[in-house]
Protein backbone atom coordinates (compact mmCIF):
# COMPACT_ATOMS: atom_id res chain seq x y z
CA UNK A 1 0.00 0.00 0.00
CA UNK A 2 1.11 3.52 -0.60
CA UNK A 3 2.66 6.32 1.09
CA UNK A 4 -0.37 8.27 -0.68
CA UNK A 5 -3.42 6.12 1.44
CA UNK A 6 -1.79 4.75 4.40
CA UNK A 7 -1.28 7.91 5.88
CA UNK A 8 -5.18 8.73 5.54
CA UNK A 9 -5.96 5.59 6.99
CA UNK A 10 -4.10 5.97 9.77
CA UNK A 11 -5.80 8.79 10.76
CA UNK A 12 -9.06 7.78 9.93
CA UNK A 13 -8.61 5.21 12.63
CA UNK A 14 -7.63 8.14 14.97
CA UNK A 15 -10.57 9.57 14.20
CA UNK A 16 -12.62 6.58 14.80
CA UNK A 17 -10.51 6.34 18.39
CA UNK A 18 -11.30 9.83 19.33
CA UNK A 19 -15.66 9.48 18.22
CA UNK A 20 -15.62 6.44 20.58
CA UNK A 21 -14.49 8.69 23.41
CA UNK A 22 -17.08 11.52 21.88
CA UNK A 23 -19.74 9.27 21.99
CA UNK A 24 -19.37 8.22 25.84
CA UNK A 25 -19.26 11.60 26.56
CA UNK A 26 -22.11 13.28 28.78
CA UNK A 27 -23.70 16.29 27.16
CA UNK A 28 -26.48 16.27 24.67
CA UNK A 29 -24.16 18.49 22.09
CA UNK A 30 -22.04 14.56 22.37
CA UNK A 31 -23.39 12.37 19.96
CA UNK A 32 -23.66 15.35 16.90
CA UNK A 33 -19.76 15.71 17.43
CA UNK A 34 -19.43 12.57 17.50
CA UNK A 35 -21.12 11.89 13.96
CA UNK A 36 -18.99 14.89 12.63
CA UNK A 37 -15.70 12.81 13.41
CA UNK A 38 -17.16 9.64 12.37
CA UNK A 39 -18.24 11.28 8.84
CA UNK A 40 -14.63 12.78 8.39
CA UNK A 41 -12.91 9.49 9.23
CA UNK A 42 -15.32 8.09 6.12
CA UNK A 43 -14.37 10.76 3.78
CA UNK A 44 -10.38 10.27 4.52
CA UNK A 45 -10.51 6.42 4.09
CA UNK A 46 -12.95 7.46 0.70
CA UNK A 47 -9.96 9.59 -0.42
CA UNK A 48 -7.86 6.87 0.21
CA UNK A 49 -9.85 4.88 -1.97
CA UNK A 50 -10.69 7.37 -4.89
CA UNK A 51 -6.69 7.91 -5.39
CA UNK A 52 -5.67 4.05 -4.79
CA UNK A 53 -7.63 3.41 -7.82
CA UNK A 54 -10.30 1.63 -5.08
CA UNK A 55 -14.11 1.46 -5.17
CA UNK A 56 -14.68 0.37 -9.29
CA UNK A 57 -17.93 1.77 -10.83
CA UNK A 58 -20.43 -0.91 -11.50
CA UNK A 59 -24.07 -0.72 -13.15
CA UNK A 60 -26.57 0.86 -10.12
CA UNK A 61 -30.05 2.11 -10.20
CA UNK A 62 -29.21 5.57 -9.20
CA UNK A 63 -33.19 6.39 -7.96
CA UNK A 64 -33.23 3.22 -5.93
CA UNK A 65 -30.09 4.33 -3.91
CA UNK A 66 -31.05 7.79 -3.39
CA UNK A 67 -34.23 6.48 -2.20
CA UNK A 68 -33.23 3.96 0.00
CA UNK A 69 -30.65 6.20 1.15
CA UNK A 70 -33.34 8.84 2.19
CA UNK A 71 -35.42 5.99 4.15
CA UNK A 72 -32.54 5.00 5.80
CA UNK A 73 -31.87 8.73 7.60
CA UNK A 74 -35.21 8.67 8.17
CA UNK A 75 -35.15 5.99 10.55
CA UNK A 76 -31.24 7.22 12.14
CA UNK A 77 -32.87 10.64 12.59
CA UNK A 78 -36.55 10.96 12.70
CA UNK A 79 -38.30 13.74 10.76
CA UNK A 80 -41.39 15.11 9.94
CA UNK A 81 -41.71 14.10 5.63
CA UNK A 82 -42.24 18.43 5.27
CA UNK A 83 -38.62 18.55 6.12
CA UNK A 84 -36.82 15.59 3.75
CA UNK A 85 -38.68 15.72 0.78
CA UNK A 86 -37.85 12.95 -1.92
CA UNK A 87 -39.11 12.27 -5.22
CA UNK A 88 -38.19 10.19 -7.81
CA UNK A 89 -39.52 10.08 -11.99
CA UNK A 90 -40.98 6.90 -11.62
CA UNK A 91 -38.13 4.99 -13.56
CA UNK A 92 -35.05 2.94 -13.03
CA UNK A 93 -31.74 5.21 -13.77
CA UNK A 94 -29.34 2.64 -14.13
CA UNK A 95 -25.70 4.18 -14.53
CA UNK A 96 -22.14 2.74 -13.91
CA UNK A 97 -20.70 4.55 -10.71
CA UNK A 98 -19.53 3.24 -7.44
CA UNK A 99 -22.39 2.62 -4.75
CA UNK A 100 -20.10 3.22 -1.97
CA UNK A 101 -19.08 6.30 -2.86
CA UNK A 102 -22.07 7.60 -4.30
CA UNK A 103 -23.93 6.85 -0.51
CA UNK A 104 -20.88 8.69 1.07
CA UNK A 105 -21.82 11.59 -1.23
CA UNK A 106 -25.40 11.45 -0.38
CA UNK A 107 -25.09 10.95 3.21
CA UNK A 108 -22.22 14.02 3.37
CA UNK A 109 -24.82 16.94 1.81
CA UNK A 110 -27.61 15.39 4.17
CA UNK A 111 -25.43 15.67 7.29
CA UNK A 112 -24.01 19.25 6.06
CA UNK A 113 -27.99 20.49 6.04
CA UNK A 114 -28.72 18.94 9.00
CA UNK A 115 -25.71 20.06 11.58
CA UNK A 116 -25.62 23.14 10.01
CA UNK A 117 -29.24 23.78 8.82
CA UNK A 118 -30.59 25.33 11.86
CA UNK A 119 -33.65 24.07 14.45
CA UNK A 120 -35.44 22.97 11.71
CA UNK A 121 -33.23 21.90 8.32
CA UNK A 122 -35.54 21.28 5.65
CA UNK A 123 -34.11 19.07 2.42
CA UNK A 124 -35.47 18.10 -0.71
CA UNK A 125 -34.02 15.41 -2.44
CA UNK A 126 -35.17 14.97 -6.60
CA UNK A 127 -33.86 12.22 -9.23
CA UNK A 128 -34.49 12.61 -12.53
CA UNK A 129 -33.93 12.04 -15.96
CA UNK A 130 -32.29 14.65 -18.34
CA UNK A 131 -31.46 13.32 -22.23
CA UNK A 132 -28.98 10.70 -21.49
CA UNK A 133 -28.24 11.27 -18.05
CA UNK A 134 -29.59 10.66 -14.69
CA UNK A 135 -29.84 13.08 -12.18
CA UNK A 136 -29.29 13.75 -8.31
CA UNK A 137 -30.91 17.10 -7.42
CA UNK A 138 -30.39 18.46 -3.66
CA UNK A 139 -31.83 21.15 -2.02
CA UNK A 140 -31.94 22.69 1.61
CA UNK A 141 -32.39 25.81 2.81
CA UNK A 142 -30.44 26.35 5.75
CA UNK A 143 -27.84 29.34 5.91
CA UNK A 144 -26.33 28.49 2.93
CA UNK A 145 -22.07 28.21 2.54
CA UNK A 146 -20.38 31.91 3.39
CA UNK A 147 -18.98 33.57 0.78
CA UNK A 148 -15.25 33.37 1.54
CA UNK A 149 -15.81 29.63 1.35
CA UNK A 150 -17.20 28.96 -2.00
CA UNK A 151 -14.16 29.57 -4.27
CA UNK A 152 -12.65 26.45 -2.37
CA UNK A 153 -15.79 24.04 -1.41
CA UNK A 154 -14.46 21.86 -4.18
CA UNK A 155 -10.83 21.74 -3.13
CA UNK A 156 -9.92 19.05 -1.20
CA UNK A 157 -8.78 19.73 2.37
CA UNK A 158 -9.13 23.62 1.79
CA UNK A 159 -12.13 23.43 4.74
CA UNK A 160 -9.51 21.52 7.08
CA UNK A 161 -8.62 24.29 9.34
CA UNK A 162 -9.57 22.28 12.84
CA UNK A 163 -11.00 18.88 12.81
CA UNK A 164 -13.40 17.52 12.52
CA UNK A 165 -14.10 19.37 9.56
CA UNK A 166 -11.22 18.33 6.86
CA UNK A 167 -12.95 20.03 4.05
CA UNK A 168 -13.65 16.59 1.79
CA UNK A 169 -17.32 15.79 1.56
CA UNK A 170 -18.24 18.14 -1.77
CA UNK A 171 -14.77 17.42 -3.16
CA UNK A 172 -15.71 13.78 -2.80
CA UNK A 173 -18.56 14.45 -4.58
CA UNK A 174 -17.37 15.88 -7.67
CA UNK A 175 -14.15 13.70 -7.84
CA UNK A 176 -16.26 10.31 -7.59
CA UNK A 177 -18.68 12.33 -10.33
CA UNK A 178 -15.73 13.17 -12.69
CA UNK A 179 -13.90 10.12 -12.39
CA UNK A 180 -17.55 7.82 -13.15
CA UNK A 181 -18.20 10.43 -16.16
CA UNK A 182 -20.73 12.67 -14.68
CA UNK A 183 -20.52 16.17 -13.34
CA UNK A 184 -21.50 17.83 -10.08
CA UNK A 185 -22.32 21.51 -9.36
CA UNK A 186 -22.84 23.67 -6.68
CA UNK A 187 -24.69 26.82 -5.83
CA UNK A 188 -25.40 28.73 -2.42
CA UNK A 189 -26.44 31.81 -1.27
CA UNK A 190 -25.86 32.78 2.19
CA UNK A 191 -29.34 33.11 3.90
CA UNK A 192 -30.81 30.97 0.97
CA UNK A 193 -29.24 27.27 1.57
CA UNK A 194 -27.76 24.84 -0.77
CA UNK A 195 -28.22 24.06 -4.23
CA UNK A 196 -26.01 21.03 -5.53
CA UNK A 197 -26.51 18.16 -8.75
CA UNK A 198 -25.32 15.05 -9.61
CA UNK A 199 -25.31 13.91 -13.03
CA UNK A 200 -23.75 10.62 -14.64
CA UNK A 201 -24.72 9.10 -17.85
CA UNK A 202 -27.08 6.20 -18.40
CA UNK A 203 -26.12 2.95 -18.64
CA UNK A 204 -27.17 1.84 -22.27
CA UNK A 205 -30.15 -0.65 -21.53
CA UNK A 206 -30.26 -3.90 -23.67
Amino acid sequence: MSLQTECPRRTAALLRAECAEVLTAEGAAAPAAGYRILRAAQNLEMWADLTGGGFPARVMDLAASARALAEAAREVCPMPPSLLRFAACGQPLPVAASEPAFGAAFLNLLCNSLVYGGAKPAVSVRCLRQGNRAVLLFRDWGPGIPLHRQRQALTPFAGSGSLPGLGLGLPLAAAFAARDGGAFTLESRPGRGVAAARSLPLWPVA
